[in-house]
């Protein structure tokens, strides 16, 4: 029996669809009816704010501090180069604490040491060098909680609204991280350099706060009262991610594709200052409006119950994202870039809500936070790898022809390994 709004069933009346005597309910209305979803989508938006904005704010520091043209991948590093080390004993941690505890603390922790360097940067003491430990610093501090976050997704919906949740999540983060380039653009050029900073300290505080009143379910670590050792816990934890497909393929990629994009991201602010002729606000809107096409392409598939995900990760990753870095080195200007942006990032939001729903519904609960802590390594942690190919490339190529090498060469790379019936058949 099929009612249509207005009806009555069994003299109940119904708002919408009603099926067999049910209600049938959008995937984002149930998503959003848990006020504890609600809290740590808000949360989360905020720490993704923060933490796709303290690239921008680095690298647009040390441009000010130095003519270096090396300088921008340098400090990449320094901020990067936690990532690399920590993501996997992060996430093995993740599954042996309290995740809403871990978040608190290191948030809190991160917030603090952000408003210390924006009254160093405002004392005018900071130097090149100095920056580059403030870098390594505060990305330790925000490093831990990446994978930490991703993990606690699962524990917070029922497994069919999965791929609703990431959808959801994926397009809100990746949105606010890169929109918040552009209100970080806006405050260094009101509020000077230390106004990055500032703003990012203040983002932060107000997630420790909404995080605060979330309730996880029982579940959220699964290691806490015995186990084996965290070393145990780490190996464990790769030999799963890297021993199993479509896991492995997945991770793997996410390595070339994280050290690809990061390349982009080095690159932008150098292209906007020294080839167009641009400010920090248009280098921040340059790099916010991916994170608006991101939005709308995880908008499109979040209300959908089905995807072809192996498809969607074959064309829109294996090709889509490095084509896109190689359009983008072609833009002769601020809008052209935009533009290019724009779509490349509703094609990347598509990619990402494939990719990390394959991840999370072939992982089991008691080993997401160290598979989580795999994918941090390879997006997040790859940062230095993208940001040294930068460094050695940009002196000889150019910021804009690096970007042009580096995305033909993402192509070449990701389709071959995501081609294969493993991949596409999923």
């Amino acid at each position: 029996m099929v009612n249509v709004e207005g009806a009555n069933v069994d003299g109940v009346a119904v708002d919408g669809v009603a099926i067999g005597g049910e209600v049938a309910r959008s995937p984002l209305r149930e998503v959003f009816s848990d006020p504890n979803f609600r809290r740590f989508f808000g949360a989360q938006v905020l720490f993704s704010a923060v933490m796709g904005t303290l690239r921008f704010t680095f690298v647009w520091l040390i441009v000010t501090l130095t003519d270096w043209s090396a300088a921008e991948g340098l400090i990449s590093i320094a901020f990067g180069l936690p990532a690399m080390l920590l993501s996997v004993p992060a996430g093995a941690w993740s599954d042996r604490a309290d995740r809403r505890t871990l978040f608190v603390a290191w948030t809190a922790a991160a917030a603090v040491a952000m408003a210390a360097f924006t009254a160093a940067i405002a004392a005018g003491v900071v130097t090149p060098v100095i920056a580059g430990v403030a870098a390594v610093v505060i990305g330790t501090l925000v490093t831990v909680n990446m994978p930490n976050i991703s993990a606690m997704v699962p524990l917070l919906v029922e497994p069919r609204l999965l791929m609703n949740a990431v959808a959801l999540q994926n397009g809100a983060s990746q949105a606010a991280s890169f929109l918040g380039l552009a209100v970080a653009g806006v405050a260094i050029a009101v509020l000077g350099d230390g106004g990055g900073f500032g703003l990012l300290a203040g983002l932060s505080a107000l997630s420790v706060l909404l995080m605060w009143r979330v309730v996880l379910p029982a579940g959220g670590a699964s290691t806490r009262n015995g186990g084996p050792s965290m070393l145990a816990s780490i190996v464990e934890g790769a030999r799963f991610g890297y021993g199993t497909e479509p896991l492995r393929s997945l991770l793997v990629v996410a390595i070339l594709l994280g050290g690809s994009f990061s390349v982009m991201q080095v690159s932008m602010p150098r292209v906007v200052d020294e080839i167009y002729g641009g400010s920090s606000s248009e280098a921040g809107l340059v790099l916010a409006i991916f994170g608006a096409g991101m939005l709308v392409g995880s908008m499109v598939v979040s209300g959908r119950s089905v995807l072809p995900h192996g498809r969607i990760v074959m064309v829109n990753i294996g090709i889509g994202l490095g084509l896109g870095q190689f359009l983008v080195s072609l833009a002769p200007s601020v809008p052209w870039a935009m533009l290019v942006m724009f779509g490349w990032g509703i094609n990347a939001g598509l990619a990402m809500v494939s990719h990390r729903t394959l991840l999370q519904t072939n992982t089991p609960p008691e080993m997401m936070g160290r598979v989580m802590g795999l994918m941090t390594l390879g997006f997040a942690g790859s940062l230095p790898i993208g940001a040294l190919v930068q460094s050695l490339l940009a002196p000889a190529l150019g910021a804009q022809r690096t970007m042009t090498v580096v995305g033909l060469g993402t192509i070449a790379l990701a389709f071959p390994l995501l081609v294969r019936p493993a991949i596409r058949r999923l």
